[in-house]
């Protein structure tokens, strides 16, 4: 079995056998959901937005980086988007396809490009994990939409909120600078018993992009463990399942959040910066 060096993943076996089957999970769903249907964790969406974004937009173009890796996506031209509910199926059918055979024939350790800041991201293994959990939140959201939820594996969920927590938030952009403040918040999946710990802090620097300073809270993390190791008294401790944090960190509408103990002043800090927007 194939695996990353970075320890707290999972083996990279596990998530390409993800990527298919909650993307077929997500085509069984929207296959019959009827034509208008709204997509509650996606709001300005329906179902037809829904297979479009992971079919066209989504799995399209990581197949194409993958195919042209370590190149950026600068040659990459999207496809275009069918008017029918089978030609978009059609386009998820071929792209998932071809995303499928690219992964499976590719050494994860290989460079690929990515949007992220860490230059140890850029691997065809980032792109494995990255997108089982693009396929595991668009496929809740499906059921979501449809009203016909099925059971998500915990040990994937509990990988995907420290997915989302270190490269979708802390994964700061390196044209600035991070100073912790020492505040420390422990996030607990209760049944796989896997914990994260953040920190607080201010990130500072000039965005190159649009020529503006920017003095904002941010998290970051400071280090991964397991129910039962000894931790320092954390300001908050936030706890629930895998699936529940997982979701609550992607801001799926309409489900339960987490059970929060300890300093509200920072669980309002945190919900502050977790309020930023992700697709």
């Amino acid at each position: 079995m194939r695996e990353h060096p970075e320890g707290h993943w999972l083996p990279v076996d596990t998530y390409v056998a993800a990527i298919e089957r909650e993307t077929r999970r997500f085509r069984e769903v929207l296959a019959q959901a009827p034509t208008g249907t709204a997509v509650p964790g996606c709001p300005e969406w329906d179902v037809d937005d829904l297979l479009w974004h992971l079919g066209g937009e989504v799995q399209a173009f990581w197949a194409w980086v993958i195919a042209n890796r370590p190149l950026p996506p600068t040659e990459f031209e999207e496809p275009d988007r069918p008017d029918s509910r089978a030609g978009l199926l059609a386009i998820l059918d071929r792209v998932h396809e071809a995303l499928m055979l690219r992964l499976r024939n590719a050494d994860p350790s290989e460079g690929a490009w990515s949007w992220t800041s860490d230059p140890d991201l850029h691997t065809v293994a980032f792109t494995m994990r990255r997108q089982a959990h693009e396929a595991l939140i668009h496929r809740i959201d499906a059921e979501l939409a449809v009203g016909e939820r099925t059971p998500v594996d915990p040990a994937l969920a509990a990988d995907g909120f420290a997915e989302c927590l270190e490269v979708m938030y802390a994964g700061l952009p390196s044209w600035g600078s991070f100073e912790a403040d020492g505040t420390r918040i422990v996030v607990e999946a209760t049944d796989t018993g896997h914990r994260l710990v953040l920190g607080l802090g201010r990130f500072t620097g000039h965005d190159p992009r649009n020529g503006e300073d920017v003095d904002a809270d941010e998290l970051h993390v400071v280090g991964h463990g397991h129910v039962g190791e000894v931790v320092e008294e954390p300001d908050l401790w936030i706890r629930g399942t895998a699936e529940l944090l997982d979701t609550w960190v992607w801001h799926r509408a309409g489900l339960a959040e987490p059970e929060t103990d300890g300093d509200e002043e920072v669980a309002e800090r945190l919900r502050a910066i977790l309020s930023q927007s992700i697709d």
